[in-house]
């Protein structure tokens, strides 16, 4: 399907993201895309040659490889005919941008912020600020990850709203899928971490049992993470399920995807999303959820509270910021969800607004203005920078001139080259319970608070 006679031709580096719900979010992002633009695949070992076979032996030569590196790309460009990349590749993004607008090519990135805060994505988008230019499309799901993002520098002013897209208004109308279930079955589906406070689901659920004995729940998901803490915490769910009973009633599927997917979405009746995650900026299950019919009960973080009306397709759960990490209210989790198993009329009521919701995050909607906003960026122009070396090589603390000092001043790398930054998001990261102090003046307002709950 072609909705122009004149489709954007946009460079397509392949690959596949590690984990399955990226794989997903980024396969069905591209088969939506390919409906609206002609698209020229690239392997992404085209680009990694570029870099002499690695970024830190690239970065061993720098700055006398960033010309090697501008030129490559040029090289690259040409070879293909495209002047627009859409790259989801982040250990290379910020590299490529830079090389880039140091030699002035005029090459444009379409590129998702897709996470934030989190300290590997924090870095990166620290160091891709001075690079940007009029030429690029940075796409922000919500309104809370683009502030987030000018939290960090005022250049991301020149992001663009766009949510993560579904194919709404497919075979499955509403009656049916209803009216199949058995009204005592919760979902969790996504990434398991701490953060994702699947612990504290737990918690929860062993409360709603006691009332309501019935309940199922099901977890589904892979283990991410560092694989030390990865392990450490499915020890410790393993632990909690045995101390509360809840071997019978809770089932962890492990990730899933195609048939297996739709078969938990079909016949579940709540979908739960308890994730304080720093990195948070959509919640791309909740729109899942919202195809399916389900109502949902997530926390009030981030951009949560712009795909879950409170009280109309599902309810927000407060999260409390005042200490150094969130505190999820889990009596008024219990309290909704209770209130949604033990009303059937509530429970319709939500799932037939969430339904209908849904028709707002479908592709059809948001593709054409998308590629309209990439073909009008390609007749902007890009100034080379010839002092973009000297820039990666200066501190942070160096360029108030470019980000939000006072935000980013409790940073540990504050005085750090942009450069040492950007490749710190690929070695070691710090615990996200020790990282979200850190990160807390950049994406502070991804909270909402107790104070703006009603029960």
């Amino acid at each position: 399907m072609r909705t122009t006679d004149h489709p954007v031709r946009i460079a397509l580096v392949g690959g596949q993201p590690q984990r399955i719900n990226e794989r997903v979010i980024d396969r069905q992002w591209i088969s939506y895309l390919e409906d609206y633009a002609e698209i020229v695949r690239i392997p992404p070992l085209s680009f990694l040659k570029l870099f002499g076979g690695s970024v830190k032996e690239w970065a061993a030569r720098f700055p006398g490889s960033l010309d090697s590196l501008a030129e490559g790309l040029d090289q690259l460009c040409r070879k293909h005919r495209v002047d627009t990349i859409y790259m989801n590749l982040p250990a290379l993004l910020p590299y490529l941008l830079m090389a880039r607008t140091y030699a002035g090519l005029q090459t444009g990135f379409l590129f998702h912020a897709h996470s934030v805060g989190s300290e590997r994505w924090l870095r990166q988008w620290i160091f891709m600020a001075p690079w940007l230019s009029a030429r690029d499309t940075l796409l922000c799901a919500t309104g809370t990850c683009r502030q987030a993002l000018l939290n960090i520098s005022p250049r991301y002013g020149m992001a663009e709203r766009l949510p993560l897209c579904i194919a709404a208004g497919g075979p499955e109308t509403f009656e049916p899928l209803f009216e199949a279930r058995s009204g005592n079955r919760m979902l969790s589906i996504g990434r398991l971490e701490e953060v994702k406070n699947i612990h504290v689901l737990l918690k929860c659920f062993a409360r709603m049992r006691r009332r309501l004995p019935h309940l199922r729940l099901d977890v589904a998901g892979e283990y991410t993470g560092d694989p030390v803490e990865a392990k450490a915490y499915r020890e410790f769910l393993e632990n909690l399920l045995r101390r509360e009973g809840l071997e019978d009633s809770v089932a962890f599927t492990g990730p899933v995807d195609g048939e297996a997917k739709r078969e938990l979405f079909r016949s579940s009746d709540l979908l739960v999303n308890l994730s304080t995650d720093p990195g948070e900026t959509f919640g791309y299950n909740l729109i899942e959820a919202k195809a399916w019919g389900l109502p949902i009960v997530c926390t009030g973080w981030d951009g949560f509270r712009e795909l879950v009306r409170d009280g109309e397709n599902g309810f927000l759960i407060p999260c409390d910021w005042t200490q150094g990490t969130p505190e999820i209210d889990q009596d008024q989790t219990v309290e909704r969800c209770l209130q949604i198993f033990g009303d059937i009329g509530i429970r319709r009521s939500l799932a037939e607004n969430s339904f209908r919701s849904a028709v707002a995050f479908d592709f059809r909607t948001h593709f054409p203005r998308l590629i309209e906003t990439v073909a009008e960026h390609a007749k902007r122009s890009v100034s080379p920078m010839s002092e973009a070396a000297v820039i990666a090589a200066s501190a942070l603390a160096e360029l108030p001139a470019v980000y939000e000092s006072d935000r980013l001043s409790g940073l540990p790398f504050y005085r750090d080259s942009l450069l040492s930054i950007a490749l710190g998001a690929d070695e070691s990261q710090s615990s996200p319970s020790l990282w979200m102090p850190f990160a807390k003046p950049v994406i502070h307002h991804f909270a909402w608070g107790r104070e703006y709950a009603k029960l």
